[in-house]
């Protein structure tokens, strides 16, 4: 019996990694669900902010790997009757959308779909796109279109899929009538031991992140600045600088920095250099506005590296489980004060926190439940 057929459509994917969260959940649900369905992945071919072409990718035509299908579009090939014809030659019993402001990938294929010219049904995944953070950046904008999708009816027969009860809410203030599936985000993270040596009143913190406005780096960087002198911190830096201009301004903020606090941007990290960096680090410092899943937050904690977070991801229940802090924006006093406490930790007290950080992920990540849930989503899909 054959798989249904799913079309995959995402802006960047690997070999490029600039363009996060998204890259790894679609990697490890493929991997996850390859045995259930037959996966074509759309694309481009190129990464996140360049214009220079994968050397290893020949694009425009299909290849096949692992029991998966490729296929990527150079800039002057992609436009919307290649688009169309490609799908319908496919043949998907759904096309799977991980972008909700995408022109080519999202918003122009609702609009192929309304015309009646891909008769797949639609599976949107707007990847905390909706969420009060993320739209408060361009507001306008936003609103705007979201006004005007809702007259022409692009988002009457979607189905949308929320990784966690905070994005169907999300999803419903914005879509009241919205079908919306539940599924969680899948990483294919593995659990690794911490490495760090963590010495008392010192921290080795980092940041694992594209470098832009709602991730929130400036708000860890003025937090910083008020950590007593008595604690040393080393704050680094991983990600892809994709704001230049906000990149400018946190290192203004960095310039301003005590002696006691040692802020380093690093580099951009490949995809499989990530958990090996991690495991060398104590604590991840990420107060981002909004992040519906937080691949660097689950991969922190699967290599025993606990986490100071925002309230504003999934993993608000850490602190009970003594596996992090996940704090309010408004209380930045208290991102002090969990700076303060960690910092103070000496080896054998951070060592049982990494082990609680590591039993915390692994009894919320069951990869059987979301697979169940991944074929709900799917077969729902399916069904017309």
């Amino acid at each position: 019996m054959s798989k249904p057929k799913i079309v995959i459509l995402i802006d960047w994917y690997l070999p490029g990694t600039k363009a996060g969260g998204p890259v790894r959940s679609i990697y490890s649900l493929m991997n996850l669900l390859k045995r259930h369905f037959e996966f074509y992945i759309i694309t481009t071919n190129h990464d996140l902010g360049s214009k220079t072409p994968y050397s290893s990718i020949v694009p425009n035509t299909w290849t096949y790997e692992a029991d998966i299908h490729y296929y990527y579009f150079s800039q002057e090939h992609l436009n919307t009757s290649n688009m169309t014809d490609i799908i319908r030659k496919v043949d998907p019993a759904v096309v799977y959308i991980n972008s909700f402001w995408s022109f080519n990938f999202s918003i122009n294929i609702l609009n192929i779909t309304r015309k009646n010219r891909i008769r797949a049904r639609i599976v949107l995944a707007p990847r905390g796109m909706l969420g009060k953070g993320a739209l408060g950046l361009k507001s306008f904008k936003k609103k705007f279109y979201i006004k005007l999708a809702k007259l022409l009816g692009f988002y009457k027969n979607v189905i949308f899929h929320a990784t966690q009860e905070q994005e169907k809410t999300d999803i419903t203030s914005k879509f009241k009538t919205a079908h919306i599936v539940i599924a969680p985000n899948v990483n294919s993270g593995s659990v690794l031991n911490n490495k760090s040596v963590k010495k008392k009143n010192h921290i080795k913190i980092f940041y694992l992140s594209r470098i832009a406005k709602v991730k929130n780096l400036h708000f860890a960087l003025e937090t910083l600045k008020s950590i007593p002198k008595e604690y040393e911190v080393e704050y680094d830096i991983y990600g892809n600088l994709e704001d230049q201009e906000y990149w400018k301004y946190c290192q203004t903020l960095i310039d301003q920095l005590p002696h006691n606090i040692n802020v380093n941007y690093i580099r951009e990290l490949n995809f499989s250099e990530v958990q090996e960096t991690i495991r060398n680090y104590n604590f991840l410092f990420l107060p981002t506005l909004n992040e519906n899943f937080g691949h660097s937050i689950v991969e922190s904690l699967l290599c025993g590296c606990p986490v100071i977070i925002s309230d504003q991801t999934p993993w608000i229940d850490m602190e009970e489980e003594g596996a992090g802090y996940a704090i309010s924006l408004s209380d930045k006093t208290a991102f002090i004060n969990a700076i303060e406490k960690c910092s103070a930790l000496n080896q054998e007290e951070f060592s049982a926190m990494s082990v609680k950080a590591i039993n915390y992920i692994s009894k919320k990540i069951d990869h059987d439940v979301i697979t169940n849930q991944y074929k709900k989503l799917f077969n729902d899909g399916t069904k017309n």
